[in-house]
């Protein structure tokens, strides 16, 4: 007598079941057992057994807050998005965030006029800078990192250290304070307006993790409190698109 096909498929069950168990837990020790939440929170960098520490960015659709010929008083953070000029250029990041080393070039032309900012000089002032170039970290607002001048967000790559600026290839600003930030996106893409400061109910910053951008600032260490940043210059520049390499 013929078995029941419903037996028949039974034992093909269990059958194949037997067969793949051990390679079910070969599996497992190969991918690796989440250890309590440890899957779950974010790691740092070192934490990747293959992280190569070398970052390769560019940024285009530049955003230069403010002029390069404001007089004081000026206010080249622009909350409010009136004051921003589009301007042809890009900036170039290849930095290794392991050594601290590499450049960050950033150009652009305003008028008649074409500037470079050259950035390769990379030193930290605090511990959260870890050397000069620091990765997967918050900043600024009420993170306790950094000045509360913008708001608080998360730098998927950071650079601190000074920087020389050009006008028609020759120096305008030698040796000046400088930062960059790859992050999220700080400006309302209608409005161009940034939502700070203001009271929020939720812990996050007041950046809008849906986008990136890249900013460059570039200041003096001479301070004029008529200006805002309150220094006697100060360079704001954006970029609004940022492909990784």
């Amino acid at each position: 007598m013929t078995p029941p096909s419903s037996f028949v498929a039974c034992i093909l069950f269990w059958t194949v079941l037997e067969i793949f168990a051990p390679l079910g837990h070969a599996e497992e020790g190969k991918f690796g057992t989440p250890k309590g939440d440890e899957g779950t929170r974010i790691f740092k960098a070192t934490e990747h057994p293959y992280y190569s520490s070398e970052f390769k960015l560019k940024g285009d659709r530049g955003l230069l807050i403010g002029s390069m010929s404001d007089p004081a008083p000026w206010d080249h953070l622009d909350y409010a998005g009136k004051h921003l000029n589009s301007v042809r250029g890009t900036i170039e990041i290849e930095v290794n965030e392991h050594t601290n080393t590499g450049r960050v070039v950033a150009e652009f032309v305003e008028g008649a006029d074409q500037y470079r900012v050259m950035f390769d000089r990379f030193a930290a002032k605090a511990p959260f800078q870890d050397g000069g170039i620091a990765t997967r970290i918050y900043e600024h607002g009420d993170s306790n990192h950094g000045d509360p001048l913008y708001p608080k967000t998360w730098l998927y790559l950071g650079g601190w250290g000074t920087a020389t600026m050009y006008k028609n290839g020759q120096v305008i600003y030698k040796d000046y304070d400088a930062h960059f930030m790859v992050m999220e996106r700080s400006r309302d893409p209608k409005t161009h307006e940034v939502h700070y400061p203001v009271t929020r109910t939720l812990p996050g910053g007041e950046t809008d993790p849906a986008g990136m951008e890249i900013d460059l600032w570039v200041r003096s260490k001479e301070q004029n409190s008529k200006n805002f940043p309150p220094f006697e210059t100060f360079i704001h520049l954006c970029w609004e698109e940022v492909t990784w390499r």
